[in-house]
């Protein structure tokens, strides 16, 4: 077997399919965490979804339900501690799934790392209504609530190793 097999297998396909592998990870762990998200923990529904339509501040009812959803997402620990567990699960099946897609641990650190920041982004956002520019006012508040960060990250990423784990090509 050669070094560099052009033929065969050249160098850019493997770029590119750790590439497709690492954003679709990336998108179906967003899908999955807000999609459970918001039928578990914000109760949506038929009834609900017609509600906002029919409300004179749909932008202002989005946010508020983002805003929720997102803090749920990034708080798991302390929405545990209030008794609502959807967010543990959200997060566990996201990263599973996601695992299994990426079929690799270090996609998968680098899945979590920026779904994490993508959900801070989202919460940051939708609830201060804040700048993303003003980085010191984002570190005051991930700072005030390392730990909730951490076992979010948790969550994701030690569900998404034992994905990767089930799938990986070389064992």
């Amino acid at each position: 077997m050669l070094l560099f097999d052009t033929v065969s297998n050249p160098p850019q396909k493997d770029v590119l399919n750790t590439m497709f592998r690492t954003i679709t990870a990336l998108l179906i762990a967003l899908v999955t965490a807000i999609l459970i998200g918001a039928f578990q923990i914000l109760n949506l529904d038929l009834a609900t979804i017609q509600a906002i339509i029919g409300s004179g501040d749909i932008t202002g009812d989005l946010r508020v339900m983002g805003g929720t959803l997102f803090a749920s997402l990034l708080f798991p620990y302390t929405t545990a501690q209030a008794g609502v567990y959807a967010p543990l699960v959200a997060l566990g099946v996201a990263g599973f799934i996601a695992g299994l897609i990426s079929k690799s641990g270090v996609r998968m650190l680098v899945v979590s790392i920026i779904a994490m920041v993508l959900f801070f982004l989202g919460f940051y956002i939708l609830t201060y209504l804040g700048d993303p520019a003003n980085f010191a006012e984002m570190f005051n508040v991930a700072r005030n609530n390392i730990i909730d960060l951490g076992v979010s990250f948790g969550l994701l990423f030690i569900p998404g190793i034992i994905g990767a784990s089930l799938t990986a090509e070389d064992y």
